[in-house]
């Protein structure tokens, strides 16, 4: 066996080895960053507590003046104790909290109005996506959530 032919031998194998340890540190990287990335995306800041009220119009309601409401139909999910969730644009969930017990004819009779709580909002982003139930979500700047946010369904006679 000639020399050349042996020192191809040896560089093979550290150069597989190299190759390996790049290939390693690359995925360790991809990885790591992948992980830590959502977390650093999650918006900080101090907390607040987004208020609001929830209205529904119309025939989707069960109730009396004055009284207690829930939804009905389509809006069956409406009602006291209705999970509210404030994520960011992103998707990632801040914080929940819920309807309180509805009261009918607030606004107008044939109506139902739910006041809605949720506490510890981080307040280092702009925009919130808040979801109500099984309702679709609705996006609100910061203020919007401190000042008090108004959502309604059907129409108002």
């Amino acid at each position: 066996m000639n020399a050349q032919a042996t020192a191809s031998r040896r560089v093979r194998p550290a150069l597989a080895a190299v190759l390996g340890a790049v290939a390693g540190a690359a995925i360790t990287g991809t990885v790591w960053w992948a992980t830590s990335a959502s977390d650093a995306d999650v918006p900080s800041g101090p907390a607040f507590t987004a208020i609001g009220k929830v209205t529904v119009f119309g025939s989707w309601v069960n109730g009396q003046d004055g009284e207690g409401c829930v939804g009905t139909d389509d809006l069956v999910d409406l009602r006291g104790g209705t999970a509210v969730t404030v994520s960011d644009l992103d998707g990632h969930e801040l914080a929940q909290g819920t309807l309180a017990d509805g009261i009918a004819g607030e606004v107008v009779g044939d109506s139902c109005t739910w006041p809605l709580s949720v506490g510890g909002v981080p307040g280092g982003a702009t925009q919130y996506r808040v979801q109500i139930g099984d309702r679709d979500s609705v996006i609100k700047v910061r203020e919007q959530l401190q000042a008090g946010i108004k959502v309604s369904y059907g129409v108002q006679q």
